[in-house]
């Protein structure tokens, strides 16, 4: 370094003695050409800046919302429950024997747990128009007492997966009003690896809103949804509504799909109190009769929530709630049909369950 430093030093130095001893340069003479005065200038040719004001557009949260969860990683189990099925099983000695050839089967379920991933990545972000790219991957592992008692059972002993893509839209038309859009595909059955995927088991989901947001503390929309959370397709009417009151205090809530009432505590943790609606239509192949068979699972779950930040963007999440069994029927249809009737009809105990997650959250 020193001789580069010289080096430097011996051709800088000469500069700066001339520029120092350098005679002062005579006055530039000045310009014999004249400058209009303004009085002659034309105002009418310059524009107003107040009529190009730049165009202002709703953003897609409210103060003190939940972190939007951009990477999750989470593991839900259940409690041992009981499982009661009334169908077309084959009939062991110690079954009860039903009318057209039915039997009944009970016994427990000893595991019903699994892993549970997420990946939302904003592929367009600007301030009229944001598009969120996603990937989900449930598996529900199910451990039955005897699941050779019956071909439906050796079929959820396999366990329960669903795999799936989404896209968000959020489109704000204004600075109060905005289009939330959403779509899912998903493929769920009883897949172990990817030869055993079949196509017969995707679903298709979607929800329209249309919105208003009078503040940065409250935004709700009427829409409608075609999902599958209830165990079968359905086409209803939904609400969407996030409030915040205080920076306490606040709702968050797609109508029916899911509600909860925030506590904030601070910018680094929150409670929640709701419930939510899963579940889909799951296809099991040929379990017992000629007929594809498909498992309509819905689940309703009251819950309270507790998010806290670790560090920098990296959050925990802790959910503790019960299980209640809104439908665990199989058909031979994934969509009802008129006089349909169930081929197994399932009934599960309610069970409590726990939810634990580790989240990258956005910004």
């Amino acid at each position: 370094m020193k001789p580069l430093t010289g080096l430097l030093a011996g051709l800088l130095l000469p500069a700066l003695t001339l520029a120092q001893t350098a005679p002062v340069p005579a006055a530039v003479p000045q310009s014999t050409t004249s400058t209009a005065p303004a009085d002659d200038l034309n105002f009418d040719e310059f524009g107003d800046a107040d009529d190009k004001k730049v165009r202002l557009f709703a953003t897609q949260k409210v103060l003190f919302l939940s972190p939007t969860k951009l990477i999750s990683v989470g593991y839900e189990a259940q409690t041992p429950f009981d499982i009661t099925s009334v169908g077309a099983h084959s009939i062991p000695a110690s079954s009860v024997p039903r009318p057209g050839g039915a039997s009944t089967l009970t016994q427990q379920v000893n595991r019903f747990s699994g892993l549970r991933l997420g990946l939302n990545a904003p592929v367009i972000s600007r301030s009229n128009f944001i598009l969120n790219l996603g990937l989900t991957y449930w598996n529900t592992g199910v451990g039955m007492t005897t699941p050779e008692q019956s071909r439906l059972f050796g079929a959820l002993d396999q366990g329960l997966r669903s795999t799936g893509i989404n896209a968000t839209v959020f489109k704000p038309l204004n600075l109060k009003h905005f289009l939330l859009i959403q779509a899912n595909a998903d493929l769920n059955g009883t897949y172990q690896n990817l030869s055993e995927i079949d196509s017969r088991g995707l679903t298709y989901s979607g929800t329209a809103i249309y919105g208003w947001k009078p503040s940065d503390n409250l935004m709700w929309g009427l829409g409608v949804t075609r999902t599958y959370r209830a165990g079968q397709v359905l086409h209803i009417p939904v609400v969407f509504y996030n409030q915040t009151f205080n920076p306490r205090w606040g709702v968050e809530a797609v109508f029916p799909a899911k509600a909860n009432l925030r506590r904030n505590f601070g910018t680094s943790g929150l409670l929640m109190l709701g419930y939510e609606i899963e579940g889909n239509a799951y296809f099991l192949g040929n379990t017992s009769t000629p007929q594809d068979l498909y498992l309509r699972r819905g689940e309703l779950k009251p819950r309270i929530t507790y998010e806290r930040k670790l560090a920098g963007f990296i959050w925990l999440s802790a959910q503790a709630g019960v299980r209640y069994n809104w439908r665990f029927d199989v058909f031979d249809t994934q969509n009802p049909t008129a006089g349909e009737t169930p081929r197994f009809s399932n009934t599960l105990g309610t069970a409590p369950y726990v939810n634990i997650s580790l989240n990258l959250v956005s910004p």
